[in-house]
């Protein structure tokens, strides 16, 4: 009978090594990378992973996440509201620079009514007369250019009463017809647009030959514009094109029928 093996030195071991390098590589890495840390650094893992999460824990008891989400919430809040601010004021400047557009262009339009009249309304002669007109006398003249001096400065309410005092003073003058267009031209600046339409409408009834019954006419269309009686401002105007075509009086005319339009 032979003599028994050492398992180191028999053939048993070697059998026994050869099947356990077999199983190790067949095994996948992750399993031999395991084999080859020690369970140290695993074990440290888990412990930081803990403390991370205590950490967190402890965060969330303390209520400090639910304040910040709180306070971000309260900022988003504050946004939205400034952001509606925001649109409201960039729809009120719109506004404003439309109004403003609308002013430059009607104070335009006065301006062009205005320029062929004022060296001569300025003068101590305001107006050439007919050789068989009647001259005016010194107060109805000096009256007459105080109101226009008025007006000219923009004191609207002194230019009015001073126009309205000269009109019963000198209902039939020689400067009536212009008096009472100024008038008018006061309270459609004063933005006054009815009692405006009454005198402009007053003076192409009272003085159909007068040249301010041209400009009356324009300045009913537009006080008629204003008050948004669109049939009335649009017979005006197309008026105004009919009876002085090549004017500025037209030009003005079409200008104010392309914004009835819409243009």
């Amino acid at each position: 009978m032979p003599a028994a093996q050492s398992p180191r030195t028999g053939v048993g071991y070697r059998k026994l090594a050869a099947l356990l390098l077999g199983i190790g590589l067949l095994l996948p890495a992750p399993a031999i990378w395991a084999q080859s840390n020690p369970p140290v650094a695993t074990q440290h893992q888990l412990q930081t992973l803990e403390m991370r999460v205590e950490r967190v824990e402890r965060l969330l008891d303390s209520g400090v996440l639910t304040e910040m989400l709180r306070n971000v919430d309260d900022l988003q809040s504050e946004v939205r509201q400034l952001r509606g601010q925001v649109e409201q004021l960039e729809n009120e400047l719109r506004n404003i620079r439309a109004r403003q557009r609308d002013q430059f262009r009607n104070l335009d339009e006065r301006i062009g009514l205005v320029e062929g009249d004022l060296v001569a309304e300025r003068s101590p002669m305001p107006e050439a007369l007919p050789v068989d007109e009647p001259l005016p006398d010194a107060d109805e003249q000096e009256s007459y250019e105080t109101a226009f001096n008025r007006l000219m400065g923009g004191d609207y309410e002194d230019a009015i009463r001073e126009l309205e005092r000269f009109m019963e003073r000198y209902p039939d003058g020689v400067y009536s017809a212009n008096a009472l267009y100024w008038l008018a031209e006061a309270k459609y600046a004063r933005g006054d647009y009815e009692a405006a339409l009454i005198d402009f409408e007053a003076v192409r009834d009272r003085f159909p030959d007068s040249e301010k019954a041209a400009d009356a006419l324009l300045k009913l269309g537009y006080s008629h514009f204003e008050l948004g009686n669109t049939d009335q401002a649009r017979a005006a105007l197309e008026q105004v094109l009919e009876d002085y075509p090549g004017t500025t009086l037209s030009r003005l005319a079409q200008d104010r029928l392309r914004r009835l339009d819409g243009q």
